[in-house]
Parts: C-alpha cells; sequence; structure tokens
C-alpha cells in the first residue's frame, strides 16, 4: 500500500510543477490592477483563494500576511482572491483594511478565476515561478500546514526567484 502511495504522491507532485496558468487582469478591492503574468514574473508568486466565512482561510491569510512582510524583500508577491459574494464585498474591505493585509486582495465576485485554477475548495494556495508554473499547491488548512508552506517558499526563493 505504501508503495502505491508513494507512487501517487510523486505523480501528483510531477502533475502539479507540470501546471501552468494563462495570463489574466483584474482589479484589486482598492482599485489597483493587477496583471497576472507581470506579478508571477517579477518573483516567486503565491496566490491564495480564501473568503471571511472560512475559519481556516482567515487563519492562513495572517500567516501568508507574515510571510510577505518576512519574504517580500527576497521576492516573494502575494495574490490574493477573496471568495466572498457580492453583498459582503464592504466586510472583507473593511477586514483588508483593518487587518493590515498588505499584498493585492482581487474579490473574485463571479467565481471566474476560482474556476481558471480549477479550484475546488478553499483555501488554495499556489506557489508559482517565474515561468508561471506551479511548484507547490496545497488545499486546505490545519495547524502545522505553514511550516510546509514557509519551506517551500525558503526552498523556490533560493532557486533563483
Amino acid at each position: 500500500m505504501k508503495k502505491y502511495l508513494i507512487l501517487i504522491l510523486l505523480i501528483s507532485s510531477v502533475f502539479v510543477k507540470a501546471q501552468t496558468f494563462s495570463d489574466f487582469d483584474a482589479k484589486s478591492i482598492d482599485g489597483k490592477e493587477i496583471k497576472f503574468s507581470e506579478t508571477y514574473k517579477s518573483g516567486l508568486t503565491l496566490v491564495t483563494f480564501w473568503a471571511l466565512w472560512c475559519e481556516p482561510c482567515r487563519t492562513e491569510i495572517h500567516i501568508i500576511n507574515k510571510f510577505y512582510e518576512k519574504y517580500h524583500e527576497k521576492g516573494l508577491n502575494v495574490i490574493s482572491i477573496n471568495q466572498d459574494t457580492p453583498r459582503s464585498i464592504a466586510k472583507v474591505r473593511s477586514y483588508v483594511v483593518s487587518h493590515d493585509l498588505n499584498f493585492p486582495v482581487i474579490p473574485d465576485l463571479k467565481k471566474e478565476l476560482f474556476q481558471h485554477f480549477n479550484g475546488q475548495s478553499i483555501p488554495l494556495t499556489f506557489l508559482i515561478d517565474k515561468s508561471g508554473n506551479v511548484v507547490y499547491k496545497h488545499i486546505g488548512y490545519l495547524p502545522g500546514d505553514e511550516t510546509e508552506l514557509e519551506g517551500e517558499i525558503v526552498k523556490h526563493l533560493g532557486a533563483g526567484n
């Protein structure tokens, strides 16, 4: 059984590393234009999907904010894509400001970006290298996942991103 599990993990890892996404333009919650390709070409880019109604998402978004503050000067970019509804967008704006989230937050009111990234559930997190390749993907959040994520960030920043 372990052999099959290891094989599945290896195949999954190869698939994730081969996955790329086409470019998109979006407007952040504060009105700034975001061009996906310009962001990832400038350094390792963490893309995360989250919502206010999702407790694990709120925990993870604060961890990501800490990683952004710690690694931004070393080349880490973050694009946060919010999955709340149009009716709760004012709450999202307030949350972003009151919690000092220092990276772009894009409202995905029609879930188009979530579909673009083949999302199934949140939180959903990707690390994308300068070539636009997914080098890490994680679904969900449990305490301790941040250790793995930070390890991947450090590994890929050290690999020339």
